[in-house]
């Protein structure tokens, strides 16, 4: 039997945190919600990834899975919007039903499917409009399976289910996962600025320098290797640092939060995903936020989050104003976005990939990608060869080159835009 992680019909409303990365690939803590998957079933079956089409190639290209390829094996699928657990993958794998999807509060959430009817996933996967949805699944009369309330069971549905989970518990969960494939770290050497030290864990190979205060007295603080800290840090967990990331003098970092590998970061964060390669290198405050790779956020940029009536936060994805139902919601900033110095974002701002920002004022809580936005003004268009030249270098910077098939991904990102 193999495994395939699947995208819905639904992706488009976790934009811009899947733009440039397969749903599966968000980040829920120390893993994305693939690895958490990894971890769980620990090389006892292959897993095969299926994506968008447009999305494939690249792919491809940054993962080892195979990608939307289907062979004559005995198939589970498992939907790449939710956040499983060992006891609910433990279950689908013994409950097993020829041709069966399982539900839970009325979505579904996984499948199995025989190899002999193996064809009609192959279809699927190949055909133009590849997303899976529920009419899939009763149009080839699978038997529905429903998954008792007990599992609790979560999936992620927009943008900011990501932080909602991460705030309530999910980051402490994911450190039962991340630590099981994990043999390089160890409990950090008692001190007296290291509180409840045996909740604290790193890499050999940190940087630590004098006047750092961890605090692990609400949750766990794990620290990957190559990690430098500045002195006069305050770091209250649980909170996971990513390797190769630089935590600077004076910040101050409230958990639940993470700081993905190769961040360099200063400043007040709070309850936040940075994913990777995040440039918050100033004073400013980050709160409730989700922030993807190679956004730069100009000294003394605040996100604010939490309104002064303290009632719930509204946003607008795919053309969709959606009332959340939190009242603690920052911004969520696609890949290779920027701000200027003192930039002010407003409670449950939505950014698209290569927006630039800039100008006094609050700019508006829905941001489209390869835009330039002025404070006060119309938005006007990024031209995407500019925008590439500069992602470019920001990426040499960091040691990396961009590909072909991510370049691709880009224009086509551009060109619907500017449809």
């Amino acid at each position: 039997m193999k495994i395939l992680i699947y995208e819905d019909s639904g992706y488009k409303k976790l934009y811009p945190l899947n733009m440039l990365r397969a749903t599966c690939q968000i980040r829920i803590g120390a893993n994305s919600l693939l690895q958490r998957i990894e971890n769980i079933i620990n090389n006892k079956f292959e897993i095969t990834l299926h994506c968008r089409n447009f999305l494939s190639e690249y792919l491809k290209e940054i993962q080892n899975n195979k990608v939307n390829i289907v062979t004559k094996d005995d198939y589970l699928l498992l939907n790449g919007r939710v956040i499983f657990t060992l006891e609910t993958i433990d279950y689908l794998l013994s409950k097993k039903n020829k041709n069966c999807s399982f539900r839970f509060n009325n979505e579904i959430v996984a499948a199995y499917i025989s190899s002999g009817h193996v064809q009609v996933l192959k279809e699927k996967v190949q055909d133009n409009n590849n997303l899976f949805d529920d009419d899939f699944f009763t149009g080839n009369e699978f038997d529905d399976v429903s998954i008792k309330s007990s599992f609790k069971i979560r999936s992620v549905k927009y943008a900011w289910d990501i932080i909602d989970h991460m705030t309530h518990g999910e980051l402490e969960n994911d450190f039962i996962y991340y630590s099981k494939k994990k043999n390089k770290i160890s409990v950090i050497k008692n001190d007296k600025n290291y509180l409840n030290h045996k909740k604290i864990f790193c890499s050999k190979r940190v940087n630590i320098m004098q006047e750092v205060v961890l605090d692990a007295n609400e949750g766990d603080i794990i620290i990957e290797e190559d990690v430098t800290i500045e002195p006069f840090v305050f770091i209250k967990g649980p909170v996971y640092i990513g390797k190769k990331s630089l935590i600077k003098s004076g910040a101050r970092i409230y958990g639940p939060c993470i700081i993905g590998e190769y961040s360099k970061v200063a400043g007040e964060i709070a309850e936040s995903i940075l994913h990777s390669y995040v440039n918050k290198q100033h004073d400013g405050f980050l709160g409730h936020s989700y922030v993807c790779p190679f956004v730069n956020l100009g000294a003394d940029t605040v996100t604010s989050d939490l309104k002064n009536n303290y009632s719930s936060i509204k946003a607008k994805i795919d053309n969709e104003e959606v009332d959340t139902g939190i009242i603690f919601l920052g911004s969520i900033m696609g890949d290779h976005t920027k701000t200027s110095i003192n930039t002010m974002l407003n409670t449950g701002s939505n950014i698209g990939i290569f927006a630039n920002i800039f100008g006094s004022g609050f700019p508006d809580k829905t941001i489209q990608s390869f835009s330039w936005n002025e404070t006060g003004k119309p938005s006007l268009k990024y031209n995407v060869d500019k925008a590439i030249s500069t992602a470019k270098i920001v990426m040499e910077r960091r040691g990396l080159k961009m590909s072909e098939e991510y370049e691709k991904l880009l224009r086509y990102y551009s060109s619907e835009v500017n449809k």
